[in-house]
C-alpha cells in the first residue's frame, strides 16, 4: 500500500520536510527484484552534467556504500560507479551541487516530468512548473544549502496520480487510474558541496484503494486549484 497517511488533510506545496528519525535512508521490500528489473530495462534514464566528474561520482558512491553497510550489513552489493549504483537500489536518485545545479540523475520512475529536461537546471528551474511554488523558489539557495548540509538525513512525501501504467510504461495498464506516492530523502555531503536526493516511488491502482483513502483523496482534490490539478494529472471522473 502507498504511504498516504503522511500527507495531511489538504493539498499543499509546502516542502513538509522532517527529520528522518528511525526510518531507513534507503528502503528495500519484497518488490526489490521487480524494481531492479524495470530499472535495467528502462531506456534513457541516466543523465550527467559536465560538473559531475569522476571525483564526485566516487564520493557519492562511497557515501551510498557507507549508508548501505550501516543499514543492511548482511546484504551484498557490487557497484563502483553512480550508474551501477542506481541499478542496485529501488530508489531513483539525483545529485545537486551547492552552486545550485542538478548535476546527475538516475531516474526510472519519474512522475509527470522528463529527467533529460531537468539535468543542469537550478533548483528554481527544476520546480518552476509546479503551481504555487513561487514563494519557496524565491528562497532557492536556502533549500539548496539545507540539502547539502543535511548530515542528518531529512525526508518529505509527495503524492500524485497517473494512468495507463503501474510503475512505469514497461508495466502497461490501459485506461487504469493509478495512485503514486514518493518518499523523498535528502542526504547532505557538506564538505563536498553535494546533496543526494533519493526518490522511492510506490504505486497502487485506485480501484484497489480502500474507502478511507478515497475519502481522504477527495478532500485533497477539493483543496487544489485548477492549475494544481492539471499539473498533478488529477482525473475528476
Amino acid at each position: 500500500m502507498i504511504d498516504w497517511q503522511k500527507y495531511g488533510p489538504s493539498y499543499t506545496v509546502s516542502p513538509g520536510i522532517k527529520k528522518i528519525g528511525d526510518l531507513p535512508i534507503i528502503e528495500f521490500d519484497d518488490q526489490e527484484d521487480r524494481y531492479l528489473e524495470l530499472k535495467k530495462k528502462t531506456k534513457e534514464n541516466i543523465f550527467f552534467d559536465p560538473m559531475f566528474d569522476k571525483d564526485k561520482d566516487q564520493k557519492v558512491v562511497n557515501k551510498i556504500k557507507e549508508i548501505l553497510k550501516t543499514e543492511y550489513p548482511n546484504k551484498n552489493f557490487n557497484f563502483n560507479t553512480f550508474e551501477e549504483m542506481g541499478y542496485a537500489i529501488q530508489e531513483d536518485i539525483a545529485i545537486f551541487h551547492r552552486s545550485n545545479k542538478l548535476i546527475a540523475l538516475h531516474v526510472s520512475f519519474p512522475s509527470s516530468w522528463k529527467p533529460k529536461d531537468k539535468i543542469g537546471l537550478s533548483f528554481a528551474n527544476v520546480h518552476k512548473p509546479v503551481p504555487g511554488m513561487q514563494k519557496f523558489l524565491e528562497q532557492e539557495q536556502t533549500y539548496v544549502d539545507m540539502m547539502c548540509n543535511a548530515t542528518k538525513p531529512i525526508i518529505r512525501y509527495v503524492w500524485g496520480e497517473h494512468s495507463n501504467y503501474l510503475l512505469n510504461p514497461l508495466e502497461p495498464l490501459n485506461g487504469i487510474k493509478v495512485m503514486h506516492t514518493e518518499r523523498q530523502t535528502f542526504v547532505g555531503m557538506p564538505k563536498d558541496d553535494l546533496a543526494i536526493f533519493l526518490i522511492r516511488k510506490k504505486v497502487i491502482p485506485y480501484s484497489d484503494t480502500d474507502a478511507e483513502f478515497q475519502s481522504w483523496y477527495e478532500k485533497q482534490k477539493l483543496s487544489m486549484s485548477k492549475e494544481q490539478k492539471a499539473y498533478k494529472l488529477v482525473n475528476e471522473l
